[in-house]
């Protein structure tokens, strides 16, 4: 509710409308991220023929797709600068053997492009960014911290504890294998943080005094008594279904 009274209204004629809800201050502007997926055979189907007309087949399928990803606001139409035309739209041509797909990472570059332009184009409103809940717009960060799965012991030399992620070329697109798939490659998990700020590591280091812990995950009981939670580390890593009354605050 605090937000919407910062957003100004229109009436049925596209007139700003200053109710009493507007309060004074730095007015907010909501812009809508859209996305539409136009095809080629898309279109209408019944029109008007002469009776004498021949029957004219057409194509069968949706044919060929093409993607565009914007936004959009009441107070200012579609995002783009009318002096030289950027804007934060986005054209793909969805498909593995085409353009790839419009992942959570082109989705993230958009939206930097989307508020650095805003921020430059009208620097004295407050623009806020609404997205529906699709996969591609909630998903985290590859190696974002997570206790889930994490073993509990460190990991042993022949067998170090990683995460499994799609992997991309130097563009940021998806690579895929020789048999159409997804190639997938390890990286290690984001490091913690302390309670005062210092970067909590969750991998020994490559100079460790003992040989076969060198890079190896560290397992959640020894990053709990690092922690000073010597007593919780001995608990057991996972409940069942994941479920437990007894909880820590870290």
């Amino acid at each position: 509710m605090k937000l919407h009274r910062g957003v100004v209204s229109f009436d049925n004629d596209g007139k700003p409308f200053f109710g009493p809800f507007v309060e004074p201050g730095r007015r907010v502007v909501i812009w809508y991220h859209d996305e539409s997926i136009f095809y080629a055979h898309d279109r209408r189907r019944k029109s008007w023929f002469h009776k004498d007309a021949a029957a004219v087949p057409y194509r069968k399928g949706d044919g060929a797709s093409y993607m565009v990803a914007d936004y959009f606001s009441a107070d200012f139409g579609w995002l783009r600068d009318e002096a030289t035309g950027r804007s934060a739209r986005a054209c793909i041509r969805p498909g593995k053997n085409r353009d790839g797909y419009f992942s959570a990472v082109e989705v993230q570059q958009q939206a930097e492009t989307a508020a650095k332009l805003t921020s430059e184009l009208w620097p004295d409103f407050d623009h806020v960014f609404v997205y529906d809940n699709a996969t591609t717009h909630k998903k985290r960060a590859d190696g974002s911290l997570s206790a889930r799965y994490m073993p509990k012991f460190p990991s042993k030399s022949t067998s170090n504890w990683l995460i499994t992620v799609n992997q991309r070329d130097a563009n940021g697109k998806l690579v895929y294998g020789p048999t159409g798939s997804l190639a997938k490659e390890k990286i290690r998990m984001t490091g913690a943080t302390f309670a005062d700020g210092r970067p909590q590591a969750l991998y020994f280091p490559n100079d460790h005094p003992e040989p076969e812990r060198r890079g190896m995950f560290k397992g959640m009981q020894f990053i709990l008594q690092e922690r000073g939670f010597s007593k919780e580390a001995d608990l057991r890593a996972q409940c069942k279904e994941f479920k437990s009354e007894y909880l820590i605050d870290i």
